[in-house]
């Protein structure tokens, strides 16, 4: 099997290119029930408990606007964007949650009234709350790579890698498109009810871009192009 981004040899039982990482079998086919499901995780993984007390709305946001986006401009690139969005916000939620909580702790515990004679003990406390709060922030600022590390990885378990997966398919059909709709729904061409113009024309591509990297000879080329406008499969 041969990479058609960078012309690279693959073994047939091989998902990427061990050359460039591209997608090589299901790029162009629909998800599969184990995907779907996936992605109706994430979004509950994001809504339960309580929708994190309402953090992740913005993440639901996000999701839901790249893939709109995707679909209205035929492009894959609004999910990768989306991508790198919700790695920031959950950088800047990390940390604004670390700020709170330090804010709280040393305001909470240095604001209350003293019984001494002289203000060296007051003045002791508030050294050892200073203290304390440094150590909350730096565990905090430790704590924020993880935190993201771990949600970065459950997003793009359930949400990000399916796409990734059928990332030419979804682009053109939705995410939850099947193979059957589509073929109801193609343009008819050359008289044939299940051929549509866009995946001939797709398919001319691929089968040009190997031609012109010497994958092919100009009689494979010819042989594959005839079949495709004949509607049969190549």
């Amino acid at each position: 099997m041969y990479c058609k981004e960078c012309g690279t040899e693959n073994s047939d039982n091989s998902l990427r290119c061990k050359q460039c990482n591209a997608y090589l079998k299901s790029s162009d086919s629909p998800l599969t029930g184990g995907d779907r499901t996936k992605i109706i995780a994430f979004f509950a993984f994001l809504i339960l408990p309580f929708g994190w007390l309402g953090g992740s709305i913005l993440i639901i946001l996000i999701a839901i606007f790249g893939l709109y986006i995707m679909k209205k401009d035929q492009s894959f690139k609004p999910i990768l964007n989306a991508k790198k969005w919700m790695k920031v916000y959950l950088v800047v939620l990390a940390l604004s949650i670390t700020t709170i909580v330090t804010f709280a702790y040393y305001h909470g515990n240095t604001n209350s009234s003293w019984d001494y004679p002289n203000d060296i003990p007051k003045k002791k406390h508030e050294k050892n709350m200073m203290t304390h709060s440094m150590f909350i922030t730096a565990a905090g600022l430790i704590a924020t790579p993880i935190a993201v590390g771990f949600f970065m990885f459950v997003f793009n378990s359930l949400f990000f890698r399916p796409l990734e997966e059928h990332q030419n398919w979804i682009t053109k059909n939705g995410v939850f498109s099947d193979e059957n709709s589509s073929k109801k729904d193609s343009t008819n061409i050359v008289g044939r009810d299940n051929l549509s113009s866009y995946s001939v024309a797709d398919e001319m591509l691929k089968w040009n871009a190997l031609l012109e990297k010497g994958l092919i000879t100009k009689e494979e080329f010819d042989k594959a192009k005839t079949k495709l406008m004949n509607g049969e499969k190549v």
